[in-house]
């Protein structure tokens, strides 16, 4: 009898009863309903966060809306020079402005608007003095660290606007609009999730600044929290489960990247599993019956199937760490005897094609290296002709000779064909004389700016003729609407693990967003479909190439306001690609 119908029957003989216990346990639903709890309890938090979310930022938008609008900006502005009826007209206009910002939302306690030129705070309905030179300040210092767009100063939580904002400006503001959040609403919004006895619901910004219960806190909500707290992951959404006095909760809670505030849902599990537990008792039953069955039979199926697959295993562990000698032997003649020498025939056919797949992809790599380094044109070179031609005209011997220069050591080196790759300083000093070339034609438009760390790289070899295109994308495409106060800066850095890092940025102004999006994805793309292999796209693909995928191009928005590409090699030995 072989092996097959062995393992089938007792399978069979062992697992068929447990199975039909198990059936008519999982008929009762006792897993159904708690997932569908949980799942219940996902929407809920995930549904009311969104409300809230979107309650704050119709508050936010009205203050957006409100900073910019004439009467506001007349009223802090040109109160001084205006006459006194004309400051009371606009006065009541903003003031119905901020009745509306109040009555509009659930959350808005009350609306403020403070005019520090007239003195005067309006409220939805008065008006009020002024605020001090310390609550201003305190409110400028909160708005440029906070992350959250709602504040909490002096117990309330604050939604303000500042014109101009304190985060780009350091001059005192011309006005202050201010919405304070309800914080009973907002605690019959935490009621309102509820739906019985037990249930809890809490509201708590990132730094724990503020809290908000459904009830009052009876020892439960202070453990739920902290609960939260120690389960925080990146992602937005978490569940889990908690026992406080030996009474189990599940518990979800939801964070707003948004708000930087956390949503908590718990729920006692007793609340809604208590009728099934009286199947509890039928399960460990069940449980000390299937370990006695299956302790004498996890023997016996251990020497019949086990240990030969186990031995099997080792020797594909061994495959994995590269040791292409193994051969196992097995003395039964069944299944396994079979296996075993298909796995020895396997081992020995993987050695021999992995030599020839090597060799051939070592070849393939290095000619398709060899064909992107060929697509790089230096078109710029004619235009350079003609500077150096009104130069001559001009009798401007000294620029002249820099000129033709630099023009020397770069033709010396892009027609220099001797190896795929050249020396990092080779290659950092070409791209130095064509940004000195750029100076020259552009001096009254730009500006190049070098910077290198005392980091030594002369072992350290780059593919040629790979830093001059991210400088001309970025004088071609990122300045090229520049007609005064253009910057291109290239800096060199070592990296904490052992690479280094070159960095080429701009300031110009066409990059949009969705431009960088695309561009991006394109790095990507071009590494499946390698149908495009033009400026960056090249460079990113000649790197990988060379030093496999964790190198390459990576794009950012750079801190200039233009685009930044970071160039990442190694500093030791090219990795080679895996695919």
């Amino acid at each position: 009898m072989t092996i097959f119908p062995k393992l089938l029957l007792t399978f069979l003989l062992v697992i068929v009863p447990i199975f039909l216990v198990s059936l008519q346990m999982n008929r009762m639903g006792t897993e159904s309903v708690r997932e569908k709890i949980l799942s219940s309890m996902q929407m809920r938090v995930q549904a009311n966060m969104g409300s809230l979310e979107t309650e704050t930022e119709r508050i936010i938008r009205l203050h957006q809306q409100y900073v910019l609008d004439d009467d506001v900006m007349k009223l802090g502005t040109n109160s001084p020079i205006l006459p006194y009826y004309d400051i009371l007209l606009l006065q009541k206009r903003v003031q119905n402005k901020l009745w509306v910002m109040k009555n509009s939302n659930l959350y808005v306690a009350e609306a403020k608007a403070y005019f520090p030129e007239i003195a005067t705070t309006i409220l939805s309905l008065n008006y009020e003095a002024g605020m001090t030179g310390q609550e201003v300040s305190e409110l400028q210092e909160l708005k440029r660290s906070q992350l959250s767009p709602v504040a909490y100063w002096h117990g309330k939580l604050l939604i303000n606007s500042f014109y101009p904002d304190p985060a780009y400006s350091t001059k005192p503001p011309i006005y202050i609009l201010q919405a304070e959040l309800s914080q009973s609403g907002l605690q019959a919004f935490l009621r309102s999730i509820t739906n019985g006895p037990g249930e809890g619901s809490i509201l708590f910004n990132e730094k724990e600044e503020w809290t908000l219960w459904s009830g009052r806190d009876d020892g439960v909500q202070s453990e739920v929290k902290r609960f939260v707290k120690q389960q925080r992951l990146p992602d937005s959404f978490g569940q889990g489960t908690l026992t406080i006095d030996n009474r189990i909760y599940y518990v979800t809670f939801q964070r707003s990247k948004l708000l930087n505030m956390d949503l908590v849902l718990y729920i006692p599990k007793d609340q809604i599993l208590g009728p099934l537990t009286k199947y509890r008792m039928w399960f460990w039953i069940l449980f000390g019956l299937s370990l006695a069955v299956v302790s004498a039979f996890s023997y016996w199926i251990y020497r019949l199937i086990h240990y030969p697959l186990r031995q099997m295993v080792r020797a594909f562990h061994k495959v994995e760490k590269g040791d292409l000698s193994i051969s196992i032997q097995h003395r039964n003649y069944d299944e396994f005897q079979y296996l075993y020498g298909q796995f020895n025939s396997m081992v020995h056919k993987l050695h021999q094609s992995i030599q020839e797949v090597y060799e051939s992809r070592i070849m393939a790599q290095r000619s398709e290296l060899k064909q992107l380094q060929s697509q790089i044109n230096p078109h710029f070179l004619y235009n350079t002709y003609f500077m150096v031609h009104r130069m001559a005209e001009s009798y401007d011997v000294d620029n002249v000779v820099k000129a033709t220069q630099h023009l020397g050591d770069y033709f010396l080196y892009i027609t220099r064909n001797s190896s795929d790759d050249a020396p990092l300083d080779e290659e950092w000093n070409h791209t130095a004389a064509y940004l000195e070339i750029q100076q020259m034609r552009f001096s009254s438009r730009m500006e190049a700016r070098l910077k290198r760390d005392a980091q030594r790289t002369e072992n350290v070899r780059i593919p040629r003729l790979t830093l001059q295109p991210l400088v001309e994308n970025a004088y071609q495409h990122g300045l090229k609407s520049k007609t005064s106060g253009g910057i291109v800066f290239m800096a060199l850095e070592a990296l904490p693990g052992g690479d280094i890092r070159i960095s080429v940025e701009d300031n110009g102004e066409s990059l949009d967003d969705a431009d960088l999006l695309m561009l991006k994805r394109k790095l990507e793309s071009t590494w499946q479909d390698r149908t495009e292999k033009t400026g960056l796209l090249n460079v990113h693909l000649r790197l990988r190439l060379k030093f496999g995928e964790g190198y390459g191009l990576q794009l950012s928005r750079s801190p200039l306001g233009g685009m930044k590409v970071d160039l990442t090699i190694p500093a030791g030995e090219p990795v080679p690609k895996e695919e």
